[in-house]
């Protein structure tokens, strides 16, 4: 860390030194500019081992937690809950009596009179704490690097009745604000809105998710308004528009700061109606210096102000910038400012409504250039519909928005009339409707589409020398533009003529087995299951998008395999290995066979055992236990994720 310090100071030095020769000569520009990279990247280093709650003396993973412990912690935030498990991010407190800190994930195990935890509330509990989970099958989400960009270690998993409440709870603005919104909940559920109604206004409002099912968040997607659901960005701009917008009488020149202090007040009023969910103090923090840029005048100070909100929540914390959603905020808004002006020069609206029509579809095209690269390397989609969708709900979702926080006041306050609570879910049944319509047209949808990311930075080099090309021509761009094409192509030309290596892969399923083998760019899946099943499971779709291939062959499951000069025996339920010039390197135990492992590998004492997750655990342990004792390679899927044979 001394010499990180040393270069800091070294480098601030410079920076004064160029400041105080800019008064006596022009200022160099290059020397400037490495300067001024050298003080922030030794600034985000400095600030990302600050950060690190791994260097904390006290973090769990410098206590030794192998065994069944005893964990007091506070509950810091509720997930949305999966079919059996509701979900919380924990801060432990301690372990064993020993002080302690760090994040967790804590899973508690439905059941049908279950109620669940509430932040700021403590708890005691003794269990195993466990690894984050790592991917088990190819291309498969990693939510343990997901949690870990988020500080988070470790899980714990139990029962309910495994909690035993503690004396200490919490306080705060974070707790207080989700009591809040707790009983703002509350009030709007003992109202007659339907279970689909009450999903969108606590998604769209108060941006809480719980409700929101599968098929309706796909949709959603598919018309490309996921962003609806997720309060955010999109969110806090439109109330900043409406605040603009009542506060208008206001907007003399010597009342113009009041203006913006209610304005920003506000802003984070409803950021603490909303729980202040992590996404939303992020897009409140963004669009308070939006703000202020704006009353300092000018695009180029807007920009500025917008970069600034960036940097101070970075230094803040900088595991953000690993966070999808402060990405796509940040390139979305981006995409506006730079982009937007351009388009809109293009068509000078003369009557109010191609007007409104015209600054909707120009500022979403602009925040579609700033993220589509980025959607397309997390979410492999693209909705062709996008743009009706967003010229459609757009016009009517401050009125949606607005009414949204009406009656949630209203409700908080009881007075929340019938009519109103009719009028307000027919107008989200009749938003509900038009997203469904448009998910439905799949014939504009474009799905799994994989790119790397060597090709994401080659297409935001692409999208961003283009543009400025065409809004200024000269050579210096022209070449940039065209050297940023030569780059894209190169890249595609490169990734078409490096497919990946020839494989086999054993995927980790549970009750069924399934066995992928990639050979030519043609992937063929062997499975017990059904062809619908097939096809439909996340496994094979993830193994697809990974690949970048778009058709699979689907084959029954066999008995021996031949791949690459190794032989692969499956034994299944049936037991049979006794196979005539049977010399397998590989055997696949599946679907509980009932066998003697010590006569199978006494038969085949050089071939590796595996077990797929079909399996009884019980028989895995054993199997184990027998291969390590005689000194025998054993894979598990069922522990060790997939096994991959190249």
């Amino acid at each position: 860390m001394l010499w990180i310090a040393i270069i800091l100071l070294l480098a601030i030095a410079l920076l004064f030194l160029l400041h105080r020769l800019a008064f006596k000569r022009p200022l160099n520009a290059i020397a400037f500019t490495v300067g001024i990279s050298i003080v922030f990247i030794t600034i985000g280093y400095l600030t990302s081992e600050r950060a690190n709650a791994l260097n904390n003396e006290t973090h769990f993973t410098h206590t030794n937690t192998s065994n069944p412990s005893t964990f007091l912690f506070s509950i810091d935030e509720v997930l949305k809950p999966s079919m059996y498990q509701d979900k919380y991010v924990v801060a432990l407190k301690k372990i064993d009596k020993e002080a302690t800190s760090g994040k967790v994930i804590l899973n508690v195990n439905r059941d049908s009179v279950s109620h669940r935890l509430r932040v700021g509330d403590w708890y005691y509990t003794r269990a195993l704490l466990l690894p984050v989970p790592k991917p088990q099958n190819p291309y498969q989400f990693n939510y343990g690097s997901y949690f870990k960009r988020k500080q988070i270690h470790g899980q714990l998993s139990i029962n309910k009745n495994e909690l035993l409440i503690s004396q200490y709870t919490s306080s705060g603005l974070r707790v207080w604000s989700s009591r809040f919104r707790e009983s703002v909940l509350k009030a709007i559920h003992s109202h007659s809105f339907t279970r689909n109604q009450i999903a969108v206004i606590d998604a769209l409002v108060l941006g809480q998710k719980n409700g929101i099912d599968k098929q309706m968040s796909t949709n959603y997607a598919s018309a490309g308004m996921m962003h609806i659901l997720a309060v955010s960005g999109l969110h806090v701009g439109i109330i900043l528009l409406l605040l603009r917008f009542i506060t208008k009488p206001i907007a003399d020149y010597k009342l113009r700061w009041l203006r913006s202090i209610i304005i920003i007040a506000m802003i984070w009023a409803f950021a603490f109606i909303t729980g202040l969910s992590p996404s939303v103090l992020r897009a409140a923090t963004m669009f308070s210096f939006l703000e202020v840029g704006q009353q300092l005048g000018g695009k180029r100070k807007t920009t500025d102000a917008v970069m600034a909100s960036a940097v101070l929540l970075l230094i803040y914390n900088p595991f953000l910038i690993h966070q999808v959603g402060f990405q796509l905020s940040y390139l979305a808004v981006i995409g506006i400012l730079w982009i937007q002006p351009w388009l809109s020069s293009f068509y000078t609206p003369r009557y109010y409504i191609d007007k409104l029509i015209w600054g909707i579809a120009t500022v979403s095209v602009a925040a579609q250039l700033g993220v589509l690269p980025l959607s397309l390397f997390y979410f492999h989609q693209f909705p062709g519909l996008f743009f009706l969708s967003n010229v459609i709900i757009i016009p009517f979702l401050g009125i949606i928005l607005g009414g949204g926080i009406l009656v949630a006041l209203l409700a908080v306050l009881n007075i929340l009339p019938d009519a109103l609570v009719t009028t307000y879910g027919y107008a989200i049944d009749l938003m509900n409707g038009f997203i469904f319509w448009v998910a439905s047209k799949e014939a504009f949808i474009t799905n799994h589409i994989t790119i790397s990311f060597a090709f994401l930075i080659g297409l935001y080099l692409c999208i961003i020398f283009s543009i400025s090309l065409f809004k200024k021509y000269n050579n210096p761009r022209l070449v940039a533009a065209s050297l940023s094409m030569v780059l894209l192509t190169s890249i595609i030309i490169y990734e078409k003529s490096n497919p990946p290596d020839t494989h086999l892969t054993i995927f980790n399923k549970s009750k069924s087995t399934m066995i992928g083998t990639f050979h030519n760019s043609t992937l063929k899946i062997h499975s017990t299951d059904s062809l619908h099943t097939i096809i439909q499971d996340s496994r094979v779709r993830n193994y697809k998008d990974g690949l970048r291939i778009d058709e699979v062959a689907v084959e029954f499951m066999q008995n021996y395999f031949r791949f690459k000069r190794k032989e692969i025996l499956v034994v299944d339920s049936l037991g049979i290995y006794q196979l005539a010039n049977a010399n397998p390197d590989y055997i696949l135990l599946t679907q509980s066979p009932k066998i003697n492992i010590n006569r199978l590998t006494e038969r085949f004492p050089k071939a590796q055992i595996i077990a797929d997750a079909s399996n009884y655990k019980s028989y895995i342990t054993r199997w184990k236990t027998t291969c390590l004792n005689k000194k025998i390679p054993f894979h598990s899927t069922y522990e060790k994720g997939a096994y991959i044979i190249e």
